[in-house]
């Protein structure tokens, strides 16, 4: 492929990152058996790096400091550099996976080599597995690269294979070609670059073809603008206990699969979605904590959450890169009431909704990426200083997927008056009345009568 310049919005995640400070986007999911990492790597090498040119690329700075890095193809690209097989130490439980993925969070990844790496870790709960994949947030953003994870998936277990990959297959650069070809360039100069991000942050018609909804109610720059300078000047509340420097170490926790309509029944009384419910959820658990810590010393806490510029429907590009707008959102951590916090977290983001933020902000993260690394780095450093972080929710899957054979795990449900030995893992549904054990658990009982445990009911859980 020839070789092209990162766009702004793609430069603007690389140089905002720095040792303490990888941008990687991480995907984790752990499946109901061990798979061969060879089928795992075959799939990888079909569906990701033939399909994804930049996936097989590495990153090489401009001679002139003023134009945008690209990418090459790397001369020495091997899959086996990108695909790596780890066993984890028996009894191989969550916390030792979490410990492992945090570990790897905290480590940048290699700029000689294309901007990605997956682990395959074999061990988890004993004979199942799990895959860690980081991907460089310039190749694309979270919505687009876990379509990619998602697309080395399959709806069953008996999916085509592709055929094995030799381990020393290499993708050789085109001399020629490199030689009669220069890099395409995104933008043709400096100034128009700024001309034309400028343009695209105050007049946001001009991304129609990122198809977002808020487009349609477009009518002039002007609110481009007004949004434009709400987000440079958007409040900073006081720092907390929960703001501080960053350091390089990472924590990587997950909860268990929690019931959605219970959630999706709170929205619905109040008129609100399930995004506006789970981040109402956030703002008590925020409250809570520095209520108990006697640190509540603000009456918001300021959080960026992503919004996607994407067609959802829409074909991801070979290239990929990113599409989305970051928007300022306050949490009203000093509301004590949780309805009434509810329905104020519903109210700022249908303001949001209803305004060129997203578009905006897009366009605003591109001008700074037109600056140099350094400044780059500067201007995500103040906004650390007054963040809490960055909120988000990327869809996944709403049925059975498979990786390799193997079934990806998620919500499990233990019926009612079902009993689960201790230490046990549960991997697939519990019939009601039944009693599980083992790793993996199986029925040791069925079901004689129809009176319930006592001791377990109804409960849901999940790896």
């Amino acid at each position: 492929m020839t070789e092209r310049r990162l766009s702004p919005a793609d430069a603007a995640w690389l140089y905002s990152e720095w040792d303490k400070n990888n941008q990687t986007v991480s995907a984790l999911m752990w499946l109901d058996r061990e798979i061969d990492p060879d089928d795992y790597t075959a799939i990888v090498q079909e569906r990701m790096v033939d399909k994804y040119p930049t996936f097989s690329q590495r990153i090489r700075t401009s001679r002139n400091p003023l134009m945008m890095p690209h990418w090459e193809n790397d001369p020495d690209f091997d899959i086996s550099n990108h695909v790596e097989v780890l066993q984890l130490p028996e009894p191989g439980t969550k916390e030792q996976l979490s410990e492992l993925i945090s570990e790897q969070r905290g480590q940048l990844l290699d700029r000689e080599r294309p901007l990605w790496k997956m682990y395959v870790i074999q061990g988890y709960y004993g004979n199942t597995t799990a895959v860690h994949a980081r991907i460089q947030h310039s190749i694309a953003d979270g919505w687009a690269l876990v379509r990619v994870v998602l697309s080395l998936c399959d709806d069953t277990p008996e999916a085509i294979r592709p055929e094995p990959v030799d381990k020393k297959r290499r993708r050789k650069r085109d001399l020629v070609a490199k030689a009669a070809s220069p890099a395409v360039d995104v933008v043709r100069s400096p100034l128009e670059a700024i001309q034309d991000t400028i343009n695209m942050a105050l007049h946001p018609k001009r991304f129609i073809e990122f198809g977002s909804e808020a487009l349609d109610a477009l009518e002039t720059g002007a609110e481009g603008a007004k949004n434009a300078l709400e987000f440079l000047f958007a409040p900073r509340p006081g720092k907390t206990i929960l703001h501080g420097k960053v350091s390089g170490e990472k924590k990587i926790v997950w909860m268990n699969p929690a019931p959605l309509q219970p959630i999706k029944d709170i929205g619905r009384a109040v008129g609100a979605t399930i995004n506006d419910v789970l981040l109402a959820v956030l703002t008590n658990a925020l409250r809570q904590y520095l209520v108990e810590n006697d640190a509540l010393t603000v009456d918001e806490l300021f959080t960026a959450v992503p919004v996607s510029l994407r067609k959802p429907d829409a074909e991801l590009p070979r290239t990929l890169g990113n599409r989305f707008g970051l928007v300022p959102v306050l949490l009203p951590v000093g509301i004590e009431d949780p309805v009434e916090q509810l329905h104020e977290i519903k109210r700022r983001i249908d303001d949001i909704k209803e305004s060129q933020m997203p578009i905006v902000s897009f366009g605003l993260v591109s001008v700074a990426a037109l600056a140099t690394p350094d400044v780059e780095r500067l201007i995500h450093k103040i906004n650390q200083e007054h963040s809490i972080g960055v909120t988000t929710n990327v869809p996944g899957p709403r049925h059975e997927i498979y990786v390799a054979g193997a079934k990806v795990l998620g919500n499990i449900r233990v019926g009612e008056g079902a009993k689960v030995g201790a230490g046990s893992v549960v991997l697939d549904d519990v019939p009601p009345f039944t009693t599980v054990a083992g790793v993996p658990a199986r029925s040791v009982s069925y079901p004689v009568h129809g009176l319930p445990a006592l001791d377990i009911a109804d409960l849901e859980g999940s790896l």
